[in-house]
């Protein structure tokens, strides 16, 4: 019998032990001080009588808990469909993914169990804020919805007008159609104190919204050119740094020419500890681009009724994003930018 090392698992050091995490049936096991050598031998097909007889009995135990397999089984089979579908992604994606599947056994609260859980997290920890704010900056409060130009205003109209564009035209943007899709697309319209539960025009996982968005001005009339963060409490946008060049904002987002002709770029980005405050899971992470897209979502519509142009791109460099608006990529996440021109 042949066996090697799993290829859909990996080994993480917790609590002081190397385990062994088989994320495609979602198990973790403590590996022994002798299974080094024993994983090292078989990381390809090898005969299992092939080991001295002293680590014949590790064989066995990494055997009957997956960590290897053996060739032409069942596990075989399924780790070979899997690297079939997911190899171009490689093994973090899919590590990922089936980490965080449900299955037919997982367990989920009622909604009495959701909310006593709930009532005990509030009593341990404060809410974390709901919102980000800079206040030591120059701040610029901006026009509400009701003073901007409205070209469109039937939804289905709206709907079936949504383009996606890389070419825009010479003139600015207005600042009342900044205002207006930032309040109606990001803005707070409630928040409950105690909870910290969040309301805006976007849904968002357990009412935490954790995205926040920092607009690189270039060409917004009546606007100075610079890098800015919306404080969605306040209808605000607080003065984060200057004049970004072209090149600087290219590099940023992933080598795009086509950027420089927007009026301004919008770079979301993901507080994460919001929802972990509420949510264990990792599956959790999941929610947060969920989060992204449903007030990106909103904010297109907003732009194609107001007679802008704008697409969505993930394809940013989050190091360069990261260093441009200052966020901590240890806490705050960087998603994708919209980019908007007339």
């Amino acid at each position: 019998m042949r066996l090697r090392i799993s290829a859909c698992g990996g080994v993480f050091a917790v609590d002081g032990q190397v385990v062994w995490d088989d994320y495609l049936d979602q198990r973790q096991y403590v590996l022994g001080t002798d299974s080094d050598e024993v994983l090292r031998w078989f990381i390809r097909w090898r005969d299992r009588d092939s080991v001295p007889e002293r680590l014949r009995h590790r064989v066995d135990v990494l055997l009957a808990n997956d960590v290897l397999i053996a060739e032409g089984s069942q596990r075989d089979a399924q780790e070979q469909a899997v690297l079939h579908a997911w190899g171009r992604w490689g093994p973090v994606a899919r590590a990922y993914h089936y980490s965080t599947r449900t299955t037919r056994v997982t367990r989920f609260l009622s909604s009495d169990e959701q909310a006593r859980d709930f009532a005990d997290r509030l009593a341990l920890h404060e809410p974390p804020e709901p919102a980000s704010t800079f206040r030591d900056t120059k701040r610029v409060a901006l026009p509400t919805a009701e003073e901007a130009q409205w070209q469109h205003r039937d939804l289905l109209d709206v709907l079936y007008l949504r383009r996606s564009h890389r070419a825009f035209g010479a003139g600015p943007v207005p600042l009342t159609s900044l205002g207006a899709l930032l309040q109606v697309s990001a803005g707070t319209v409630r928040v409950e104190e105690r909870s910290g539960t969040v309301f805006k025009t976007a849904p968002s996982g357990g009412g935490r919204h954790p995205t926040e968005l920092y607009p690189v001005v270039r060409d917004v009339a009546g606007l100075p050119p610079g890098i800015y963060h919306y404080d969605s409490r306040t209808h605000e946008l607080a003065l984060l740094g200057g004049l970004v060049g072209d090149a600087e904002l290219v590099a940023a987002c992933g080598d795009q020419q086509w950027v420089t002709g927007a009026g301004l770029v919008v770079f979301y980005t993901s507080v994460f500890g919001r929802n972990m405050w509420k949510h264990d899971s990792p599956r959790t992470y999941r929610v947060l681009q969920l989060d992204a897209g449903h007030m990106n979502q909103n904010l297109s519509l907003l732009a194609t009724a107001l007679g802008l142009r704008t697409t969505f791109t993930a394809a940013i460099r989050d190091e360069l994003v990261e260093e441009l608006i200052g966020c901590d990529p240890a806490t705050e996440l960087a998603i994708g930018c919209a980019v908007i021109g007339t």
